[in-house]
């Protein structure tokens, strides 16, 4: 079983569209009984959409865009590996 921060790490990071099928099935059991991380998911896809539609209207050079992907993903901290959600 996958924990929330896991969880919440991967849909952050986006990386649930390069995960392997078992991944996104996991991620879809937590989902689907852990309300904090739907409403998390909910939260940052309503959040990306916005960026998107302020961003677009502002520029459309890639370059720009790489670089802010980059900005925010380095602004992430590394998901850690532990049996527990909560904080050391």
């Amino acid at each position: 079983m996958l924990t929330c921060r896991e969880v919440t790490r991967t849909i952050a990071t986006d990386e649930l569209a390069s995960a392997g099928w078992r991944q996104r099935l996991s991620i879809r059991f937590h989902l689907l009984m852990c309300r904090h991380c739907r409403r998390y998911a909910s939260q940052i896809k309503n959040i990306g959409v916005a960026v998107r539609g302020i961003f677009d209207e502002q520029t459309s050079d890639l370059s720009s865009r790489e670089q802010l992907r980059a900005n925010i993903l380095d602004g992430i901290p590394p998901c850690e590996k532990s049996g527990s959600d909560t904080p050391k």
